[in-house]
């Protein structure tokens, strides 16, 4: 027979682990649980042992009540005891694991979330967002792809800026007779052309940064599902290093193919200049030299000083270069014709047109509140 100490462990392991449940799912009103647990807690560590012994029953209850359908949906793929345990300790090394989500792994790790999921593929490092950030869920290289996208839609918005301006400009000088601008519209003139040209440059250096943290994702993720069976070699190697130096791009695209795939080949070879194909001959022979001068550059690197309208052209035909070397990653690492559901499958239209809502929204605050 179970001491009074067990018992009381036994249910506070139960809620524990609903608990973490009411956190990620929308199941359980978390606000509802918080205020049951807390009670539950205030029991335990403020009751005498015959006011606990007469009341843990009656949360035991309320508590399986709550776990049963719980536990249906999402079936214990551990002990629900061994859970709440991981669970106490993740909190222990992360104060904020309510403000910074979970990754989306751990949790399968735990349970079976065939009717959580919302894409048909989630990399192990997503993080799922918990509490007033429940049902929502993100990972890092979707941030660099939205911020790529969206200095893509404001270098647009700069050209059609500079285009509108500089013609009605032109139309007002000549119904005035005058052949040249005047020196306070070469500087707005110039202004406008400094803000293409900055934001073409991110548009490149972005789009660049999301495509070596799509590659880090790929490695990492493979990594942390399959850690216990690679050897050290491959591990290392998956987590962007061999014998402890960092390795480039290409070869990561390269190796984590042959590691991540059935048949440990490469379909993109990009170690022989003969096999290599676009659009990975633009970018690594036209791009990448233009995104080091723009992050590192020197006098005998690619010219930055150059018109608005080309580092706008240079920052449109990059973009869409590096979203077909991305989606070929994809299709080839994960042995599918589809791209990765979790960043829109990184269809250019559609991202395109979200980063234009999304800087539509900011105009209308604009509008209303600057």
């Amino acid at each position: 027979m179970q001491s009074l100490e067990q018992q009381i462990n036994r249910v506070w392991d139960i809620a524990v682990f609903l608990q973490m449940m009411a956190a990620f799912c929308n199941d359980i009103d978390f606000n509802e649980y918080k205020t049951l647990m807390l009670n539950f807690y205030d029991l335990i560590k403020d009751s005498d042992e015959q006011k606990i012994k007469k009341e843990l029953p009656v949360y035991e209850k309320q508590l399986t009540k709550i776990a049963e359908p719980i536990i249906i949906k999402y079936p214990l793929k551990r002990d629900y005891r061994e859970i709440a345990k991981d669970w106490n300790e993740k909190h222990k090394l992360d104060k904020e694991t309510f403000s910074n989500g979970i990754m989306i792994g751990w949790l399968e790790d735990q349970i079976d979330l065939t009717n959580y999921y919302r894409y048909d593929y989630t990399p192990y490092h997503f993080k799922v967002g918990l509490v007033v950030h429940k049902g929502r869920g993100e990972i890092e290289e979707n941030f660099l792809l939205q911020d790529s996208f969206t200095c893509l839609v404001k270098a647009e918005k700069g050209i059609k800026i500079l285009e509108n301006f500089g013609y009605g400009q032109k139309e007002k000088f000549k119904s005035k007779g005058k052949s040249e601008f005047d020196k306070e519209i070469l500087d707005s003139l110039n202004a406008l052309k400094y803000e293409i040209s900055f934001y073409s440059r991110m548009t490149i250096i972005s789009f660049y940064s999301f495509l070596e943290c799509f590659v880090n994702s790929l490695g990492f993720d493979y990594y942390y599902r399959h850690k216990d069976s690679i050897n050290d070699r491959n591990s290392e190697i998956l987590k962007g290093s061999k014998n402890g130096r960092f390795l480039n791009l290409k070869y990561k695209i390269e190796k984590y193919q042959k590691i991540l795939r059935a048949d440990k080949t490469a379909k993109i070879i990009l170690s022989d200049d003969n096999q290599i194909r676009e659009p990975f001959i633009s970018l690594f022979n036209n791009y990448e030299e233009l995104r080091n001068a723009s992050v590192h550059y020197s006098p005998e690197k690619s010219r930055i000083w150059l018109k608005p309208h080309v580092w706008f052209d240079k920052a449109k035909d990059f973009s869409k270069v590096v979203i077909e070397a991305s989606t070929q990653i994809w299709k080839s690492c994960h042995d599918t014709n589809k791209g990765p559901d979790y960043l829109g499958r990184l269809e250019f239209d559609i991202l395109h047109k979200m980063a234009k809502d999304r800087n539509g929204k900011i105009n209308e605050i604009e509008k209303n509140w600057l």
